[in-house]
């Protein structure tokens, strides 16, 4: 028996190729070129009622001196049971002798294992190589990582029109290292996204302020394991003369960097609002503050300030989405005037719009998170937003949570989301609503 040449090599098959393994013509007179030749099949083991006697076949594989200086595991099978006809050294060096002879299921447990019997299986009826990638192999020296190829191994002859494989070659390459690396980084990966969410959660109000005459109530839900922490934000604040300033924002990135510059923002925020200054000069502040952090990093903010005595909320946005509010008769509006430029772009104009809101009215502020997807326009998210929020009504807590829910927020959400819910008292009796405009 000689070798069929460079082209039966395992890298060849590896690419597709179905491997043909014929024997060397016997000496003698020329063969009778007029009939065609074959090489002897296999006794059906299912006709005859016992196992396939492979020793013939083994000296069809003149692959096996190559195969045994091979440092990655291969074993060849044969036939629709993929009886094993052999295993080079290093396969048997990492899962022990294995006997020739016997059906794959019995002579190559750790391929059922591994899930690649089905596979072997494709391959018999395709006459196509299959592979898995990142099989964990419990062998004699620890548990490995493989990437798993079979091949088909033909005899040359048609049938249907279609080479028939008569046998299936599985090679395995090992992949240990690249998949401890991949471990190691989504570890350290997840430990630097739980700093970053421990960080955000304690950047935010621990406890919401309760004004008189106002209820309030916020929910911040980080993003899912496979999305990075950002920079969402809420904050109540009470102010002189009985008023409330409520600020939601988000900055625009993501980790441990976002939540620093959002902490800081928020602090900055506490500070201008005890000034007493109108919403727009706040944003203006803000602005300059935000390019001074990091010129790379922008957020979107609004800010708003209830004040009781002549129920009106005053705000401005800097690039934020629109504040919604839920009247007392159900209908929904949508604070659209003008927004500013997010904060940290410098030299926008800011301006204050304000509100006269009746009694029981609803206000919802809210990052991006809980409109945007990926395959939607933002209008959908919003839309739906203003469809839940018209719903039956409940405490601001209640809302929060409605929202969450009916938007599809999970803990496998693909970012990060804050609410910040207001609601003021409804009135005793109609007569006490005096009449005003949203």
């Amino acid at each position: 028996m000689t070798s069929t040449g460079p082209s039966n090599a395992p890298g060849a098959a590896g690419r597709g190729t179905v491997a043909t393994l014929k024997p060397n013509p016997p000496a003698g007179p020329a063969p009778d070129t007029t009939e065609p030749r074959s090489v002897p099949g296999p006794r059906d083991p299912l006709a005859a009622g016992g196992l396939l006697d492979l020793r013939d076949v083994h000296e069809l594989y003149d692959l096996r001196e190559v195969l045994d200086r091979l440092p990655a595991p291969v074993a060849v099978t044969h036939g629709p049971r993929h009886q094993l006809g052999y295993a080079n050294r290093a396969y048997q060096e990492l899962f022990g002798e294995r006997p020739v002879g016997l059906p794959a299921a019995d002579a190559l447990p750790e391929l059922t294992a591994m899930g690649v019997m089905p596979l072997m299986d494709q391959v018999v009826r395709s006459g196509r190589a299959r592979s898995v990638k990142a099989r964990r192999i419990n062998g004699s020296g620890g548990h490995r990582y493989y990437n798993v190829s079979c091949v088909p191994l033909g005899d040359g002859r048609a049938a249907e029109g279609d080479a028939a494989p008569a046998g299936v070659l599985v090679f395995a390459a090992e992949v240990t290292d690249q998949v401890q690396a991949a471990t190691r980084l989504r570890e350290a990966e997840r430990r630097q996204r739980e700093a970053a969410v421990t960080l955000q959660r304690s950047l935010l109000p621990q406890k919401l302020e309760q004004p008189a005459g106002l209820r309030v109530a916020a929910t911040y839900q980080p993003g899912g394991a496979e999305a990075a922490v950002g920079g969402d934000w809420y904050d109540v604040i009470g102010i002189e003369g009985g008023r409330t300033a409520l600020v939601i924002g988000d900055v625009m990135g993501r980790g441990l960097r976002a939540a620093a510059v959002m902490g800081q923002l928020r602090t900055a925020v506490r500070a201008y609002a005890r000034l007493d200054l109108p919403p727009h000069e706040v944003m203006c502040l803000l602005d300059g503050l935000a390019m001074e952090i990091d010129a790379n990093q922008i957020a979107t903010c609004t800010y708003a300030v209830w004040d009781p005595e002549p129920s009106t909320l005053t705000y401005a946005s800097a690039g934020h989405l629109p504040i919604m509010l839920r009247c007392p008769d159900g209908a929904v509006l949508r604070s659209e005037e003008q927004n500013g430029p997010p904060l940290g772009t410098g030299g926008g104009q800011h301006l204050s719009h304000t509100l006269r809101l009746l009694p029981g009215t609803t206000g919802v502020l809210y990052t991006d998170g809980l409109v945007e997807r990926r395959d939607e326009d933002i209008d959908q998210g919003l839309d739906l937003l203003a469809r839940t929020l018209g719903g039956p009504v409940g405490t601001p807590d209640v809302v929060c949570a409605r929202l969450l829910r009916a938007m599809g927020v999970s803990a496998e959400h693909d970012d990060d989301v804050a609410v910040l819910t207001f609601q003021l008292p409804a009135a005793r009796t109609p007569l006490d609503s005096p009449p005003g405009e949203v």
